[in-house]
């Protein structure tokens, strides 16, 4: 087996800033490394090929993270350089990966679930995509046997493992349980563009930015600012807390549509949304989108649409339209009882191919970041990952906020193919309150869907991590907890997420694990015990409303810090967040 490994050179944890008078990102000496998550990739691919080739796509100083690839047990290096690779999307980016990956040759391609500077989600599927290959992303473990692969793939459910044969593209999300070592002088081979095709014409629309369908607009500083109080007691705390969260609370949606945005309107368009289930329910996250896909259809002077996905879904059809949704569609088959991305993505490419929307939003969950951007690639559609705000401009066109480091930086995005797709993060929008309301509903004619190419045999549901993104509160705990107060958080009206190294300690799940390694979260209230300083976790908390830490330390991200028995502290703060009306 061969495989190769697909790597990127990112800004070391910490050492980004923002420019206030270029308004852009300082670069000028800021260390660099191999990316975390394509180490991962790197150390599996090590255990599992005969052959392993490690590649990348960047400027001559991209060499350094090949040397570390090399040393963790590549056996060669391939150098994607050329000014016209430079200023890509993730769709420019995986087409010209894919076009070196058919020229080199492999069984396997193995990638980071994502990059740690830009946090797409994008690319190992999309790669997947121009390649025509099956994928399988987010994996936790991967075991070869002869030719055949068993994934396992963490989800917001629990595990699903699938058995995929040869050839496949894998994102890894976690390091293999051993290492190898290799040799850091391995032979790196530079390549350019006229090494892909035969000839690169000027605006070569294959490569680069000519090649890119969305286009960064500005960059923004968008550190939140903490209030950073250190309180004496659990009440004075819990009223800070309270006090925080009005001031900060957002604005409430309104079932009230704004009207077209043009000045001279024209032509009406639709904004619709992918609506994903839990237990037969719509998610939080479908309920934020549709609420959205309200006010940008009123920019547009359409409608909105949700589309539903699965099996048994007149209940969940219902639901859309209580909470706002005027159009319906339904994409109801037993074959799609169960997520299967192979499957998604087929009932999401035809939707797209056979109505047009002008705008389509996609939940940033474990799926949508799975089957929204495959779809993208096979259509060639440009799409923004990961949105932290989407409205619509005065030219009809989506415009999309798209943050990176964590969220302290956000690129203002815009693309230039129609239909304009972004995947969206939970808790960015508030859901509308339901009223009753007869939208439209029709069933889609999906006719025979596509037999998958890889198989899932196990579903598991024992570490689910959805209600992250359900619940108001969420508490974070860190390494040095006790279990026992683990157990008694479990049981508050809260949900429970640790660092990286409280998942390490096996106190909480993987699955659960928040910080730029883990998942991010945004809550009303974030409550961190004993979690530390560390900024590798708290980047994934960037986006909550109010953050408060129980423990001696005071961080610099946190808006309110307390001392004391967090048995005791922890219902008094609970008791500050009233619900959301």
């Amino acid at each position: 087996m061969k495989a190769i490994c697909l790597v990127k050179q990112v800004p070391a944890l910490g050492s980004i800033e923002f420019d206030e008078e270029t308004h852009s990102l300082k670069r000028e000496g800021v260390p660099l490394e191999l990316n975390a998550f394509d180490r991962f990739a790197v150390q599996h691919g090590a255990l599992l090929a005969d052959e392993v080739v490690v590649m990348t796509m960047g400027p001559p100083q991209a060499e350094e993270a090949l040397r570390e690839a090399l040393a963790l047990g590549a056996q060669r290096a391939i150098h994607l350089s050329d000014r016209v690779f430079a200023v890509a999307d993730t769709l420019g980016t995986s087409r010209t990966l894919a076009m070196a990956i058919e020229k080199e040759g492999a069984d396997l391609v193995l990638c980071g679930r994502k990059a740690l500077d830009s946090e797409t989600w994008q690319v190992p599927s999309q790669v997947a995509a121009f390649l025509g290959w099956p994928h399988v992303t987010n994996a936790a473990a991967v075991e070869r046997s002869a030719d055949t692969l068993r994934l396992t793939r963490q989800t917001d459910f629990g595990e699903e493992v699938y058995e995929a044969g040869l050839p496949v593209v894998v994102s890894v999300g976690l390091p293999p349980t051993q290492t190898t070592n290799g040799n850091a002088d391995g032979p790196i081979e530079v390549w350019q563009a006229t090494d892909l095709v035969d000839q690169v014409f000027e605006y070569d629309k294959r490569f680069g930015q000519t090649g890119s369908p969305t286009r960064v607009l500005a960059v923004r500083d968008s550190r939140p600012e903490r209030a950073g109080i250190s309180v004496a007691s659990a009440d004075e705390a819990a009223a800070k807390v309270r006090e925080l969260l009005a001031e900060r609370a957002p604005e409430a949606p309104s079932w009230e549509k704004p009207g077209h945005i043009a000045e001279e309107p024209g032509t009406s368009y639709d904004c619709w949304s992918v609506c994903e289930l839990v237990d037969g329910r719509l998610r939080r996250v479908s309920l934020e989108l549709i609420a959205r896909s309200r006010v940008l259809a009123g920019k547009l002077g359409g409608r909105a649409v949700a589309l539903l996905i699965g099996h048994e879904l007149d209940e969940p059809a219902r639901e859309a339209a209580l909470h706002g949704a005027e159009v319906v569609y339904l994409a109801d088959d037993p074959a799609l009882a169960e997520y299967h991305p192979e499957l998604w993505t087929a009932v999401l490419r035809r939707v797209l191919a056979d109505h047009l929307p002008r705008a389509l939003l996609v939940p940033a969950t474990g799926r949508g970041r799975d089957y929204g951007p495959r779809t993208a690639g096979e259509l060639e559609l440009g799409m923004t990952a990961d949105c932290v705000g989407v409205d619509i401009a005065k030219a009809g066109r989506l415009l999309q906020q798209k943050p990176a480091y964590g969220g302290n930086i956000v690129s203002v995005i815009m693309g230039a193919t129609t239909p304009q797709l972004a995947t969206v993060l939970p808790r960015m929008y508030e859901p509308l309150e339901p009223q009753d309301f007869n939208a439209e509903v029709h069933r889609l004619d999906l006719g025979s869907l596509p037999e998958p190419r890889v198989k899932v045999v196990e579903r598991t549901r024992d570490h689910s991590s959805y209600d992250l993104d359900e619940h108001d509160v969420v508490i974070g705990v860190g390494p040095d907890v006790n279990p026992e107060l683990v157990a008694a958080i479990e049981a508050m009206d809260a949900a429970v997420a640790g660092t990286r190294e409280a998942c390490e300690a096996g106190l909480v799940p993987r699955t659960r694990q928040v910080g730029l390694l883990g998942r991010p979260v945004a809550p009303r209230l974030y409550v961190g015990v004993g979690v530390g300083d560390d900024l590798e976790h708290w980047g994934g908390v960037v986006k909550a409303r109010v953050i408060a830490t129980i423990g001696d330390e005071t961080p610099d991200d946190a808006d309110v810090s307390v001392s004391g028995d967090p048995r005791e502290i922890l219902p008094i703060l609970l008791d500050s967040v009233v619900p959301a009306a």
